[in-house]
């Protein structure tokens, strides 16, 4: 059976949405335009489009949907880290990816609020 407009309109903005959310965080990585456009199959103007759209979402997120979003980005993060120890060549290639966990796993820490205040007595 087809789908009538109404499923259509729905449809639309939720795979934009998907696309949005996907083009922002690959940006947030660093990515460039191009190849986030190349990788998601659209054109450069829309993923500029969509990143600027993202980003005056923020102003609008709760709290907690940005403390989600990034700690989702840190597991991100955590994840390739880990893979490259994996990979490392050498162990001073090792210890420079140890050293970039150990920051990641710290501010997950302070994002959760389970940081030791400064000048508290060692438990």
């Amino acid at each position: 059976m087809g789908k009538n407009k109404a499923e259509a309109a729905v449809i639309v903005p939720s795979r934009r949405n998907q696309l949005a959310g996907k083009a922002f965080a690959m940006r947030l990585e660093g990515e460039p335009v191009d190849v986030i456009a190349a990788q998601l199959e659209i054109s450069t103007i829309e993923v500029q489009e969509l990143v600027r759209v993202a980003y005056g979402r923020l102003s609008t997120q709760t709290a907690e949907e940005a403390r989600a979003e990034v700690e989702a980005r840190l597991d991100v993060l955590l994840r390739q880290a880990n893979r490259d120890i994996m990979l490392a060549q050498s162990q001073t290639e090792r210890t420079a990816l140890y050293r970039i966990v150990l920051a990641i796993e710290r501010d997950r820490s302070t994002l959760l609020g389970l940081d030791i205040p400064k000048g508290a007595p060692d438990a």
